[in-house]
């Protein structure tokens, strides 16, 4: 395995599955944290790992860490390698002695990502720019080695650079010397622009090794973290002006065809991302480097990695740039088996989750199955009168992780109530929705399913006033917060003789209780 960064020597890496062993966990984005500031971050993960101990719970399930767009959507990043500086901790900059005292910002009920942009992020730039004014702080060292081993953060930090200096123009407007990667135009922006460089590899070290930290605690409380990782990435970011042969490009650097997938249960028009769209023949040329890179990378951060939209390797949803919604799009071949055999020969055995939900063919099912990989499994699917067998759990296999929910669905409460009457009866879960709620995380924590994984906001019985994403909307989309007393002992003592009862019970005295 590669590594890099923090800590990348005494790092665990991930193995495959043994699916034998039956864990519960939470999904819960960083974003969601209940921390100080007006966005979750990384002060708060340490207490919510400490939850998930005492509730017997071994899997924190997260969603992709990179920067977001100004939606704040994980998955629309522009830089596929980075973790975001907005997720450093300010009291963590401070006890750091990177902070004065007063640096602290209020608590926001919802991710205010104006505030984080506006307010936050410039302090933890400025607490970047005071390590680097300090060679003889205790991490000078550590970001020294960071920079010699974590060439992306060089290659995001010129970006960021760029960006800033042509007032957030996408890349595709830059002078073309820049545009098309002129080395000689590089090395001078280097030089120009160090200052805004600089501070922000330093920021991005800044959550390495807070992160790091986590990971570490994480490891000595049995839980293990479970990372996203994208198929697409943004057409304004870093990997796609770095990489521009392997895109579908027009001579200005646009996308010809761009991401999304046909209409679905989650929207009548399809869902159009916008993401451009990978030469796969050209990824193959390279023997599929970048993608070893990137998929080395994104298993520094975590212990086992859900590929969202695995179908995508093996038939793809492509719309001509343009187009109004993703209806009139085509399906074209992905690169099928040849591209995880290259991850394989060069990474070894990976911990992989395939994310087989939405238009899946049989093909997808036969290369999911063909390379080992568990798929998911989604209660909301299976139950009611329009559903899909493979999802009740009369149907579950054990090589598979099973949900009450994703953050694309609404919450098992809101997709409760949204049923009529007679749907309610059909699903079997009683005649209440408490009654519905807990016989459905029942039923996920008894599936044969070797993992099972339950959104925070069903095991704090939330409706839909605590949906994480509608797809296909933009706006109020990823910003609900986990409330500071969400999470209580008495949640986690019940939640803890749950686990017992369906054999999922992590017990987690030390870093040697962690289970292999």
């Amino acid at each position: 395995m590669l590594r890099s960064g923090p800590e990348a020597d005494s790092a665990q890496a991930a193995a495959p599955f043994n699916i034998q062993e039956r864990i519960g966990g939470v999904l819960l984005p960083v974003s969601s944290l209940p921390s100080p500031g007006p966005i979750g971050d990384l002060d708060g993960a340490k207490p919510f790992i400490g939850w998930l101990a005492e509730a017997g719970m071994g899997l924190w399930q997260i969603l992709p860490l990179g920067p977001t767009d100004i939606y704040g959507s994980p998955y629309s990043s522009w830089s596929a390698f980075s973790g975001s500086p907005d997720f450093v901790g300010i009291q963590w900059c401070i006890e750091a002695g990177l902070l004065p005292e007063d640096a602290a910002l209020p608590v926001t009920q919802e991710v205010d990502y104006r505030m984080t942009l506006e307010a936050k992020r410039p302090l933890v730039l400025r607490a970047a720019r005071e390590l680097l004014k300090r060679p003889d702080h205790p991490w000078a060292d550590e970001l020294d080695r960071f920079i010699q081993t974590a060439p992306w953060a060089t290659e995001a930090a010129l970006y960021y650079a760029l960006k800033m200096a042509h007032e957030d123009a996408p890349w595709w407007r830059w002078p073309s010397s820049f545009r098309t990667r002129e080395r000689g135009a590089l090395e001078r922006a280097k030089r120009r622009w160090s200052t805004d460089l600089e501070t922000w590899r330093a920021a991005l070290f800044l959550f390495e090794l807070q992160w790091a930290q986590v990971r570490s605690h994480a490891s000595a409380c049995g839980v293990r973290i479970v990372g996203d990782m994208p198929i697409y990435v943004g057409a304004e970011s870093v990997d796609v002006w770095a990489h521009q042969e392997l895109f579908e490009l027009d001579d200005s650097g646009q996308p010809t065809r761009i991401s999304g997938v046909p209409p679905d249960a989650y929207s009548e028009t399809g869902q159009l991302w916008g993401n451009p769209l990978f030469v796969w023949e050209a990824c193959a040329a390279e023997n599929y480097r970048w993608w070893i890179e990137r998929t080395a990378r994104s298993m520094e951060l975590c212990d086992a990695l859900r590929v969202d939209h695995f179908i995508g390797f093996n038939r793809y949803w492509a719309v001509e740039a343009g187009a109004e919604d993703a209806t009139l799009g085509t399906w074209n071949r992905g690169p099928g088996r040849p591209i995880f055999d290259a991850l394989e020969g060069a990474l070894g055995g990976l911990a992989l989750i395939a994310e087989d939900l939405g238009s899946v063919d049989d093909a997808t099912l036969e290369l999911r199955d063909a390379l080992g990989l568990p798929g998911m499994r989604v209660l909301q699917f299976g139950l009611g009168l329009d559903s899909e067998p493979i999802h009740h759990p009369d149907h579950h296999v054990p090589r598979s992780v099973v949900y009450t929910g994703t953050h694309d669905s609404p919450t098992f409460l809101g997709w409760w109530r949204a049923l009529t009457s007679d749907e309610q009866r059909a699903t079997g879960l009683g005649p209440s929705e408490e009654e519905a709620l807990a016989q459905a995380v029942e039923m996920a924590l008894s599936s044969p399913s070797f993992w099972a994984v339950l959104p925070a906001q069903d095991l704090l019985g939330l409706g839909d006033e605590a949906r994480m994403n509608q797809p296909g909307t933009l706006g109020g989309n990823w910003v609900w917060r986990l409330p500071a007393d969400g999470l209580s002992g008495a949640l986690a003592v019940s939640l803890r003789q749950r686990l017992e009862r369906a054999g999922r019970r992590v017990r987690s005295d030390g870093p040697d209780m962690l289970p292999r």
